[in-house]
């Protein structure tokens, strides 16, 4: 026969605590600010030269950023002329820094 919740005993998580807006988010860390990545997204570029989109989030994703975070830095990076985009031989992706 199933257990009787308790008064006030919650099944699993809510959804704040879910989208990280509830109590149980005060542990986490802040996350980073778009300026921080875009820094780190050129920083990670231009030590190497020339980076392949694919090779790029890869090191976004151990870095902990989100696509979308990466590809924003991307798109203000290409806007004020810090990096180019251009597709080499085999079609893939490549960002180099100017």
């Amino acid at each position: 026969m199933a257990r009787r919740r308790q008064q006030g005993e919650r099944k699993g998580g809510g959804l704040l605590d879910y989208l990280g807006v509830g109590e149980s988010a005060e542990g986490r860390e802040a996350p980073a600010r778009p300026e921080d990545i875009g820094d780190s997204v050129y920083g990670y570029i231009a030590d190497r030269g020339a980076v392949s989109k694919e090779d790029l989030f890869e090191w976004g994703k151990s870095k902990g950023y989100k696509a979308a975070d990466i590809m924003r830095a991307v798109d203000l990076l290409a806007k004020s002329g810090k990096i180019r985009r251009r597709l080499d031989d085999e079609g893939r992706l490549i960002y180099s820094a100017r």
